[in-house]
């Protein structure tokens, strides 16, 4: 188990603030074994927590330990050299040394050990990630993939007690990225160590991830496991992150306590509320504003006028773009002045024969909209 506090606050002039000035990260967490995933913007906090767990930054307060024992504690003033804590990590850039070869790369992690058990360490490693074949080759004479595995092997050379993972599959393609996602699950299912996973990609953190924390401007906002934080974000920001296609600003226009409802009429370009869904009912009152978030997956697209829906929101609009993505299809729809996005397979497509400039209609539950009061 790793329990953390970590707080820092870092000068207006360095690379972690942002517009406003200077940036604080003030976060608290336990990361059981497994892999949690630190999921967030560029800046928000994840790698800098990241490098005070490490040791490569020191908190200006906070406590970390790692199965009981103490890496730092500000009020003993106390840190943990680097190369005392058994924290294995793997950079975003890797860090291979480029002059070494794999083979080298992953004995120079088991530095402590005799050289026969560092060779035969490092050949185990190199096989179990497949990469056996790299062994006397150097970095720069292997792929991206072989790359990142050895990487992985040299970080397990260690016998870390805990792994930090800073975006490890970021620079890869797809059908790779995939490959070593089965690697880090067969990983994590054998060792069962804490295991913090950086990532900006929601697939990866629903693909690996046991626990989820979610990061903005150096705080943690949301917490819990992975399907429950993207599915019920917990603010418009959450939801952004999350992938929600569709997010709205919207003002209140009649609540209707009996039925548990309330429209919504949604902002379009000039400010002007001209789209009226309903949503569940919620605490903002009649002119407040409100955030509506809708997925794409929830979202109904129909060549014509359906009837005799249990959906309360139909709309009816014009297609403005199609975006054919790997797995689905995001069709952009203009209704009133907001242009909404419904997520279509690519047979639906053909068969509707959906194309920019078509007259169609959405439709979605009212329970389907998320509310968030005055954002």
């Amino acid at each position: 188990m790793l329990n953390a506090r970590i707080r820092k606050t870092f000068p207006p002039d360095s690379e972690s603030a942002d517009s406003d000035g200077g940036f604080v990260l003030d976060v608290e967490f336990a990361a059981p074994p497994g892999v949690t995933i630190l999921f967030g913007a560029s800046g928000s906090g994840k790698t800098q927590t990241l490098l005070s767990v490490a040791g490569l930054t020191r908190p200006d307060e906070g406590l970390i330990a790692v199965q009981g024992e103490t890496l730092f504690d500000s009020s003993r003033n106390f840190s943990l050299p680097v190369s005392r804590r058994r924290v294995g990590y793997v950079f975003q850039s890797l860090a291979l040394f480029p002059h070494m070869t794999a083979q080298a790369n992953v004995e120079f992690a088991a530095h402590g050990l005799p050289r026969r058990e560092r060779r035969e360490r490092a050949t185990a490693l190199l096989e179990r990630f497949g990469v056996g074949h790299t062994a006397a080759r150097r970095p720069r004479e292997i792929s991206g993939g072989e790359a990142q595995r050895v990487a992985l092997a040299r970080t397990l050379a260690s016998e870390p007690r805990l792994l930090l993972l800073d975006e490890p599959l970021s620079a890869l393609d797809e059908p790779v990225k995939l490959s070593i996602m089965s690697d880090l699950r067969e990983m994590n299912r054998r060792l069962r160590l804490p295991i913090l996973y950086v990532t900006h990609s929601r697939d990866e953190a629903l693909a690996l991830g046991e626990r989820a924390l979610v990061f903005e401007r150096g705080r943690i906002v949301a917490e819990g496991e992975p399907h429950e934080v993207f599915g019920s974000p917990a603010s418009p920001g959450v939801a952004r992150l999350a992938g929600v296609e569709n997010i709205f600003e919207g003002v209140v226009v009649s609540r209707d306590e009996s039925a548990g409802t309330m429209l919504v009429g949604l902002k379009n370009d000039e400010g002007v509320a001209s789209c009226g869904v309903e949503v569940p009912l919620g605490r903002a009152g009649v002119g407040s504003r409100v955030t509506i978030a809708v997925r794409s997956g929830d979202v109904l697209l129909a060549a014509a006028e359906p009837k005799g829906l249990s959906a309360r929101n139909v709309l009816r609009g014009r297609v403005s773009a199609v975006e054919r993505r790997s797995s689905e299809t995001l069709v952009r729809v203009g209704c009133g002045g907001v242009t909404w996005a419904a997520s279509v397979t690519r047979q639906s497509l053909e068969e509707l024969s959906i194309e920019v400039g078509r007259e169609v209609w959405l439709a979605f539950k009212t329970h389907s909209c998320r509310v968030f009061d005055g954002d």
